[in-house]
């Protein structure tokens, strides 16, 4: 028996509390006195009556049999096959998007979805190449031809237009330029003379090297070529990118030849960096050729597995008497009437979560396995065969299964793929960032340009150099005794790129639909010399805002962004620096692309036929 009782602390006897003063703080405290030394009787919770204890066991089921057993031996069978042909972009894309084989396993598939080139326009890149070179050299103790590689080769970058708006640049330019080596053009002028096992066979031209320390530059120049190729991954020369311009992200398919045919294997929408087996479709469609190594299917046979219960929080007692975790209570969950979904699940968790069980199952690295059979044997030595979760009807539903494309393509089951994705990364800050965003007030959505790659490759904050060239922005000079100004257009600041909403077919057709494509701005600046102001078209700087890098921004088609790739809460695109190892110790470092959620719709203050103060804006 353990009694409790009222205990009032600070060592007052009860006659002496008439001749106290009333306190304005009092402690008390409940404290436990048990009646004997003894703490066993309290810690068994005896109860007198165990019949009602047997009525709550058959009440709840537990004295209930059931004709099964536990699972104590699971045996899994499969055919596994690999992704062989690699489709970068759509199916149905670009000419230019066209598959190639896939370097499995050597390479990972986020590496090969969103490398782009970088070399040949990053400047700082090149002069770290440059300087690595240099120390090879004088490594292989020829330290003295470094002036004359130097000179051969000699970086020159491009100096900012606006050096306060782009600092690095401007700094970096003045320490290279005429000082430091441009390995970009040094690796340009070796790779003809590089033979297949990557040896350098000779000097490259330009460069005037005595024919005693030829042999030293030469190993100087087999070293470096090795550690230039191994810096930056970047896609072979004429395979096309992934990146969808109108969408703002990632596009791809892959193809198997499994025990059943070609299995095709479609992305559409990678835009956050982590590829997974939720993200493709499958279907029987016709694949993407044969590679030039044909990748046999192999036969598996996992060992026998010993299956454990799932366990997950707020899961049900199997016992009675058995105390639960309270950090998760399924049964208080708040549902109205039509949260039908809710409810379904709440149920689902609290009856029928004891019916499940895991065993582990390891599988190669980008396989695309096939379950060829499961067969399972209890406790009473009863082995039964287990099929997929799937309507009985016929009706389309599964679960854990890959999804299906392609309208009336035979339907693909017992799927599964393990994507040859990485576990991990490092992320550098962005080299280039844009948000977009719509604009209500003035019926557009504009593409604003937060960080470009500067001169350097550096990024520049763009809203710097805008906030500059708003103060040179040409404004009208009115008398001293005008109070309003007639503005036809509001100044827009350089880094918002606008785009106008646009029909991508014809309003009568059924398929009618919205797109934004870019436009151009154009803005009066003051000639800083004094001569009449300067008339300017406003274009991106980056390349997320582009439709064809590889044309003058002026000649390119307007870039096309789909209505649904802008909606009202934004989206913010970065291209930056990714770093990730790989099977082997093997590192890969390469410029990637990533699209996230805004924040909202934005405004640019533009106004058309509006009135301000003189001197306003």
């Amino acid at each position: 028996m353990v009694t409790v009782s009222l205990k009032v602390v600070g060592g007052l006897l009860a006659q002496d509390l008439a001749t106290v003063r009333p306190s304005v703080t009092t402690w008390s405290r409940l404290e436990p006195r048990p009646a004997t030394p003894d703490l066993a009787p309290s810690l068994a919770a005896p109860v007198a009556d165990p019949l009602w204890l047997l009525h709550r066991q058959w009440a709840f089921g537990e004295l209930h049999g059931e004709d099964a057993g536990s699972p104590i031996d699971v045996r899994l069978t499969g055919d596994q096959a690999v992704p062989a042909r690699y489709h970068p972009g759509p199916l149905g894309g670009t000419p230019s998007q066209v598959a190639v084989d896939y370097a499995h396993p050597e390479l990972p598939l986020e590496v090969a979805v969103e490398r782009e080139p970088v070399r040949g326009t990053h400047p700082r890149l090149a002069a770290a190449h440059g300087l690595q070179f240099l120390r090879l050299l004088g490594a292989e103790g020829a330290a003295e031809l470094a002036p004359r590689f130097t000179a051969a080769f000699p970086l020159q970058p491009e100096r900012p237009a606006d050096p306060d708006a782009d600092r690095h640049g401007a700094g970096w330019a003045a320490v290279m330029t005429g000082r430091a080596l441009d390995g970009d053009a040094l690796a340009t002028a070796v790779r003809p003379l590089t033979a297949a096992d990557g040896s350098v066979t000779g000097i490259p031209p330009g460069v005037s090297v005595p024919q005693s320390r030829q042999a030293r530059a030469i190993r100087a120049l087999t070293r470096f070529m090795a550690a230039y190729d191994a810096t930056v991954t970047q896609p072979p020369d004429g395979e096309a990118s992934a990146w969808r311009a109108d969408r703002q992200e990632y596009a791809l398919a892959l193809s198997a030849d499994g025990t059943g045919g070609t299995v095709l294997l479609q992305a559409d929408e990678y835009t956050d960096g982590r590829l997974d087996w939720w993200a493709f479709l499958a279907s029987g469609a016709p694949g993407l050729g044969n590679p030039q190594t044909p990748q046999p299917v192999t036969s598996m046979q996992v060992p026998a597995m010993l299956p454990s219960p799932v366990r997950y929080p707020g899961m049900p007692a199997a016992r009675y008497w058995e105390f639960e975790d309270a950090r998760v209570s399924l049964g208080r969950l708040e549902a109205g009437p039509t949260d039908l979904a809710r409810l379904l699940l709440v149920e689902f968790g609290l009856v029928y979560g004891t019916d499940w069980w895991l065993v582990p199952v390891e599988l190669p690295v980008g396989s695309l396995f096939t379950v060829t059979g499961l067969r399972v044997r209890d406790t009473f030595g009863v082995e039964t065969a287990v099929g997929p979760s799937r309507n009985s009807d016929g009706r389309p539903w599964e679960m854990f299964e890959l999804g299906q494309t392609g309208a009336g393509a035979t339907r693909l089951a017992d799927l599964f793929f393990l994507p040859p994705t990485l576990s991990g990364r490092l992320e550098g800050d962005p080299a280039e960032e844009v948000t977009l965003l719509r604009d209500e007030m003035a019926n557009l959505a504009w593409g604003v340009e937060r960080r470009v790659p500067g001169t350097s490759g550096e990024p520049v904050e763009r809203a710097l150099e805008a906030a500059r060239l708003a103060v040179h922005q040409e404004m009208p000079t009115v008398s001293e005794d005008v109070r309003l100004v007639y503005r036809l257009m509001s100044p827009v600041p350089v880094n918002w790129i606008p785009f106008e909403p646009v029909a991508t077919v014809p309003p009568t057709d059924p398929a009618y639909d919205l797109a934004f494509e870019r436009r151009v701005l154009q803005r009066t600046v003051p000639d800083v010399g004094g001569g009449p102001p300067v008339v300017e078209q406003v274009h991106p700087r980056g390349l997320l805002l582009r439709s064809d890098p590889s044309l003058p921004v002026a000649a390119e088609t307007p870039l096309r962004i789909a209505e649904e790739e802008i909606p009202r809460e934004g989206a913010v695109v970065t291209r930056s620096f990714q770093y990730a190892r790989w099977f082997g110790g093997a590192s890969f470092l390469w410029m990637g692309r990533s699209k996230r959620a805004g924040r909202g719709e934005g405004s640019s203050g533009l106004r058309y036929d509006a009135t301000d103060r003189a001197g306003g804006p």
